[in-house]
């Protein structure tokens, strides 16, 4: 019986020592066990699937017609885009369209592009090339109208049944100048279509920020 005792009291230790050595020396608790992962989308696709494919707004202006100016520093900015959105649907009607442009070129730089690029159209009123000293300095333009008989052959802007008019603003932070491409379906009703007039920056706070 003593024997048996013995013989039993041996296989206990033995099982516990190889338990304790299979779970290394710790006590296994259930709490502490990891769920088996899931055959799941990863947060990478799931990132990669929530981003939207960026605009390229220049390919919808040339879309539009290649004759349109586009400064070539300037780049797309969605979140200026964005902010103006709501500011042109409310000055040119729900079915206005934006698409802002950005570059760190002061403005004389940019306004001095497009005013030498528009003086090739008979269309446009002579204007200086270089803007006015002033502490804010502001262009807008209806294209349709004044991109009209060129002096030199070429494209030209069809006044069709779409209006672009070109903004450009400068502001008091980077970026330096702005540059807004709006369209309308229709064609402005503005007696000065052909005159360049001063953008209407103070309506867009984000310029002065």
């Amino acid at each position: 019986m003593t024997r048996r005792r013995a013989t039993a009291v041996a296989s206990l230790l033995i099982a516990g020592a190889l338990f304790v050595r299979c779970t290394g020396g710790q006590e296994s608790k259930a709490a502490e066990e990891q769920a088996p992962r899931k055959n799941g989308i990863t947060s990478t696709a799931v990132t990669a699937a929530s981003q939207t494919p960026e605009v390229d707004a220049k390919a919808v202006l040339r879309s539009i017609n290649a004759a349109i100016p586009i400064y070539a520093g300037a780049k797309y900015r969605d979140d200026l885009t964005r902010r103006d959105s709501v500011m042109i649907k409310n000055q040119y009607g729900p079915k206005a369209e934006v698409y802002t442009l950005a570059t760190d070129d002061s403005f004389p730089q940019v306004y001095h592009y497009y005013t030498t690029y528009l003086a090739q159209f008979r269309a446009y009123p002579t204007q200086s090339p270089y803007p006015a000293t002033q502490t804010w300095r502001t262009l807008e333009v209806q294209l349709n109208q004044a991109m009209q008989d060129p002096f030199i052959p070429g494209d030209m802007l069809k006044p069709g049944d779409r209006q672009i008019t070109l903004q450009i603003a400068e502001t008091e932070a980077e970026p330096k100048t702005v540059i807004r491409y709006v369209i309308t379906p229709q064609p402005l009703q503005s007696a000065q279509a052909q005159t360049p007039k001063p953008a209407a920056a103070s309506t867009n706070a984000f310029d002065r920020e």
